[in-house]
């Protein structure tokens, strides 16, 4: 399967307080997601607040969204700090048949490239011939960046089971290197900042998380349409989210452009406050009503 296109970086629905997912709800989000035209998700990453979420509950995630109707291609997040727990997860998600795992490298030590390596390498050598595997460029979070040595490396020793990487460096340089060096694999920039450049310089996709309330605005650029009024919308969007607590935010713009209930985000992230909760709505409508789209 092509993991290629607008994919969102899924949100994660949590009862209140953070204490289980709601995955009635995220079922209904993935449902609203379909009939706006979006086929692959990713869940599971940053924005969908993998790291805060158990095996059983990240298992529990995969598993539902493999069955949904929509029948959606799955890049689900499946790194974790420990080796045997990203093993056991990736073989998981293969199992229920995702398109490939996101897998960022292992945040706790300060690796090294080499390590780095042997991280993915083992990992790729428990999985099955046909399991893909995308590396995660996020060293803001992670701290540990995704060297292009090894990359390449991986690629040369493994083959086609190194199928891409998502890069959420934020860095256009970057992702166009990696694009123009790494012409067999699936670069998918993170940013949707850079929406237009991504698309401009050949990208296959992105895995944003405006994506999860406003696709078809990420589709109509890719499809070449207004592209720097959109492209202005929505660097504006994701700055207006950078002024709250992030996942927060998205989770209640969600709800205000979808109709759909609101979720909770997991401690140790923040909720809206009330005044934030009204000073955010009143800003997206100001931000709609004055977007030339």
């Amino acid at each position: 399967m092509t993991v290629e296109g607008t994919i969102p970086a899924l949100l994660t629905p949590f009862t209140e307080g953070g204490a289980a997912v709601d995955l009635d709800l995220l079922d209904e989000h993935v449902a609203w997601l379909a009939d706006r035209g979006v086929r692959t998700i990713s869940p599971l990453g940053t924005t969908g607040e993998g790291p805060s979420l158990s095996l059983v509950e990240r298992k529990a995630v995969i598993e539902r969204l493999a069955r949904h109707p929509a029948g959606m291609r799955l890049l689900p997040g499946t790194g974790c700090t420990a080796l045997p727990e990203t093993i056991e997860l990736s073989r998981f998600a293969v199992e229920q048949g995702a398109a490939g795992i996101l897998v960022a490298p292992p945040w706790y030590y300060d690796a090294t490239p080499a390590g780095t390596a042997r991280y993915y390498g083992a990992l790729i050598e428990a999985l099955p011939a046909d399991a893909r595997v995308f590396l995660y460029h996020i060293p803001a979070q992670t701290g540990v960046p995704i060297e292009d040595a090894t990359m390449r490396g991986l690629r040369d020793r493994y083959g086609p089971p190194v199928a891409g990487a998502k890069d959420s460096s934020g860095d256009l340089e970057h992702a166009t290197r990696w694009i123009r060096d790494f012409p067999e694999l699936a670069i998918l920039p993170g940013s949707d900042a850079l929406a237009s450049d991504a698309v401009r310089v050949g990208a296959a996709g992105t895995i944003t998380l405006l994506a999860n309330i406003v696709p078809d605005e990420l589709d109509a650029i890719r499809a070449g349409d207004a592209v720097e009024e959109r492209q202005a919308f929505l660097t504006a969007l994701r700055g207006l989210t950078q002024d709250y607590p992030r996942h927060a935010a998205m989770k209640h713009l969600l709800h205000v452009v979808s109709g759909l209930r609101r979720p909770a985000v997991r401690p140790p992230l923040d909720e809206l406050s009330p005044g934030q909760v009204e000073e955010l709505e009143t800003r997206f409508d100001e931000l709609r009503r004055n977007a030339h789209v």
